[in-house]
């Protein structure tokens, strides 16, 4: 365990022994389903406009995250939302593929085109990836999921927004210790502690997960299993009062390894083997990764506006093996966020107005070799990466009536991606700087026709940028940045109907297109086996429907149903002059139905989840 990640979990210890707050900022007992409403635009641009969202939004909170759940995978945390496709591989190596209406599907490893916070820290770097194996699952409160693009307010890679909000602090001293074990050797220990400091709160957690793996080893050949998967995080959150408003500290670690049983043929696909892939297991394919990061967010009055500022600080150290390469890199990364906003009314007429600027930065140290056997072989790469990033983004909120709202955002950002190539013994210095900059504009408006009935409609951009992973994979070999990969742009336009039947009752229809250029789509070479090379595909587009509802229909009987049919296409796309267009894009199902219903009695409670995808 290295120093950041010793760093990180010493503070998530001490949170609890920090000096009294003067106030409890304690967040109310969050409710146990899952509402259409907007707080993911409220959240950063906080207004007092008591209507709806012009954007798709879904809400999951309380029980229903981790109640009947191992809490060890992100798609336990996503049941039954519409718009998402979660595929779980069951490999912390590669990680789970999520995808939000399309935007998504082409990650190899990690995820791509959604933009995730974890209590308000972005788990997306700069250059757009995500990983999310330092999510403890089992620690969450609260999911927030805008269904479609939010670079207005979000940046990078937002054609979709997540963010992931662990429980707040308890009112009194509580603990929990809970364990899961199943087939295939898998088996997770989590505990937390909470309580009042003070009249404040902390919360500190730790998890443990650990699986064999279910991919025979065809080397050894004895039965047993190529896959083994450990993962240990602490986190901790604490929360005080200060300058007239709500200071709130996180810090996390995460020390995992994984094994990595590759992907298999479709012949052996067909046959229904399930042996990992034998090149892989000869090349000891895994990856090693220690991270810790730590974040403090502030909310509260400046003068007449209301304020929030953000700032976040994270180390991670990586090792991965592919049958190819051993990759290594360094990783720091961090940033800041200012927002501010107000509520002015003129008349009838309410007017609410927020602006924010966001600085990040990432520094990547990268180096590869070739893979002898799972060793360090020939050195093929060693550069250092830098992304800057600035974005700065406003928000308009106008309601000329009590039934009418519309909202207007802008954001721009430049970034400043930067290789420094430190290996010249290949006669070459391939350094070298690009510079992509984006303007990213928003327009939705939602009308209430009566009681509990509401129409909303959008018009939305979103763009996401090459990762420095993917710009500094070249099918030539060289260093550097691939000079032929360009961003990806969206334009997306939405509508549909929310409408709610007292308490009991709520659904909620969508219509949406996504019109993409550039889109990044992966490749392989036959040289470099289980290595991902990206280009872009001209021209594709998202279209489709979602349909969810949620009801109780008695005391103790709680039940939410969602389809989505998605058509994902590429409509001009043409490699070596061969033509792709009109094919499906891959990854995606195009029919989706999710659902979940919950009888409860007391403390007992029984949970039946039924997944149809095409």
């Amino acid at each position: 365990m290295n120093r950041a990640l010793i760093v990180a979990a010493l503070a998530a210890f001490a949170a609890p022994f920090a000096p009294p707050p003067l106030q409890a900022p304690l967040h109310a007992q969050d409710p146990d389903s899952v509402v259409a409403l907007d707080p993911v635009v409220v959240r950063v641009l906080r207004s007092s406009v008591g209507t709806g969202s012009p954007f798709a939004v879904s809400v999951a909170a309380g029980e229903e995250l981790v109640r009947g759940t191992a809490g060890a995978y992100l798609e336990e945390a996503l049941r039954a939302l519409p718009g998402v496709q979660v595929q779980n591989r069951f490999n912390l190596a590669s990680g789970e593929r999520l995808a939000v209406r399309g935007f998504g599907s082409r990650a190899q490893f990690g995820i791509r085109g959604v933009r995730v916070l974890v209590d308000g820290i972005p788990a997306t770097l700069p250059d757009g990836q995500t990983a999310l194996d330092h999510l403890d699952v089992s620690s969450l409160g609260r999911v927030e999921m805008l269904r479609g693009p939010g670079s207005a307010l979000y940046g990078n890679a937002a054609g979709g927004v997540l963010h992931f909000e662990s429980r707040s602090p308890a009112r009194r001293m509580e603990g929990s210790v809970r364990t899961v074990t199943g087939s295939d050797g898998l088996r997770t220990v989590s505990a937390d502690v909470s309580g009042p400091s003070g009249r404040g709160g902390y919360r500190v957690g730790v998890s443990r997960y650990a699986f064999d793996g279910f991919r025979r080893d065809p080397v050894v050949d004895d039965g047993s299993a190529y896959g083994r998967q450990e993962r240990t995080i602490v986190n901790a959150s604490w929360e005080a009062p200060m300058a007239g408003g709500s200071l709130r500290l996180v810090a996390n670690a995460l020390d995992m390894a994984a094994a990595n049983p590759g992907s298999l043929s479709q012949t052996l696909l067909d046959q229904g083997d399930r042996q990992a892939f034998r090149f892989s297991v000869l090349q000891k394919t895994r990856e090693d990764i220690q991270q810790g990061q730590v974040g403090a967010t502030w909310n509260g009055p400046v003068g007449s506006l209301d304020g929030q500022v953000a700032t976040w600080w994270v180390r991670r150290d990586f090792e991965g093996r592919i049958p190819s390469d051993v990759v290594a890199f360094d990783r720091s990364t961090g940033g800041a966020r200012v927002l501010l906003t107000g509520t002015r009314t003129a008349g009838a007429t309410v007017l609410g107005l927020g602006a924010g600027v966001e600085a990040e930065f990432q520094n990547d140290d990268r180096m590869n070799w070739d893979n002898e056997r799972g060793d360090r072989g020939d050195l093929a790469l060693n550069q250092k990466e830098r992304v800057r990033n600035l974005g700065v983004f406003t928000q308009a909120r106008v309601e000329p009536t009590p039934t009418l709202a519309i909202l207007a955002g802008l954001r721009y950002d430049a970034f400043r991606f930067k290789a420094t190539d430190q290996f010249l013994a290949d006669g070459a210095d391939d350094s070298g700087t690009q510079t992509l900059r984006a303007v990213s504009p928003s327009l939705g408006m939602v009308l209430e026709v009566g009681d509990g009935v509401e129409l909303f409609g959008s018009l939305a951009t979103a763009f996401e940028t090459p990762t420095t992973t993917e710009l500094a994979n070249r099918p030539d070999g060289a260093g550097g940045f691939n000079p032929e990969l360009d961003p990806t742009r969206a334009l997306t336009v939405e509508g549909g109907v929310r409408a709610r039947a007292g308490t009991s009752w709520s659904m909620e229809a969508t219509l949406f297109r996504n019109d993409l250029k550039d889109e990044l789509v992966p490749f392989e070479v036959p040289s470099s086996p289980g290595r991902t090379f990206y280009r872009n595909a001209g021209e594709s587009s998202h279209q489709g429907w979602e349909v969810t509802a949620e009801g109780r229909p008695r005391d103790g009987l709680w039940m939410r149903v969602a389809y989505t049919r998605v058509d994902a296409r590429f409509d001009a796309y043409e490699v070596d002059g061969t033509s792709f267009s009109g094919n499906r894009i891959p990854g995606l199902s195009p029919h989706r139905v999710d659902g979940r219903v919950v009888a409860e009695r007391g403390p007992a409670f029984l949970e039946v989840r039924g997944l149809y995808q095409d």
